[in-house]
């Protein structure tokens, strides 16, 4: 057998095994858009199912960054027109083996919070309420505007030897997808 076929077989076999990443998927689930004095919150849940790989990652202290990206816009506004907001929360997921703690990092704010299970960690890391978004003035009353999700694994987070792999191999591109909800002034 040739080093090229091998390495080729060895690449496929790599990048196409199904059971590296089956069942990886985030979630977002309960959501409740309220306003209060004038204000939209946002309150939601992500269920962050990570892949093998991922998880194989942060159990070898590997630190793995979530970024949850939250626009409002026009129903019927086009793709280059100015978006009332467009806000990107990050958060980083840290397994400490002296302590074998998890730690729940906020990136914007600099709070910390420590888990002794991996599964209470991410529920944590998944778990938002009361975001400040935008406040109802900033929204004209006679548009019909809608708020987009998406929850994303930063790939670009990831320590530089290891951003390669995570580029071609499926079980580190981990994302929700785009959800929306309606949201009338």
């Amino acid at each position: 057998m040739s080093r090229l076929f091998r390495i080729g077989l060895w690449f496929l076999l790599l990048c196409g095994s199904g059971s590296l990443w089956a069942e990886a998927d985030f979630i977002i689930h309960d959501v409740q858009l309220q306003e209060r004095q004038g204000q939209y919150q946002l309150s939601l849940l992500i269920d962050y199912r990570l892949s093998r790989v991922a998880l194989e990652a942060l159990s070898n202290g590997v630190p793995l960054t979530f970024e949850l990206k939250v626009t409002v816009e026009k129903v019927d506004g086009s793709l280059w027109e100015h978006r009332p907001l467009e806000m990107t929360l990050q958060h980083q997921i840290r397994y400490h083996a002296l302590t074998g703690l998890y730690r729940v990092v906020d990136l914007m704010g600099d709070e910390q919070e420590s888990f002794v299970t991996q599964d209470a960690a991410l529920y944590a890391l998944g778990e938002y309420s009361d975001i400040k978004l935008i406040s109802k003035q900033q929204l004209d009353p006679e548009t019909k505007y809608r708020m987009r999700l998406r929850a994303d694994l930063d790939i670009e987070s990831l320590p530089l030897p290891l951003q390669p792999l995570a580029y071609f191999h499926r079980g580190w591109k981990l994302s929700s997808g785009w959800t929306q909800w309606p949201l009338k002034p």
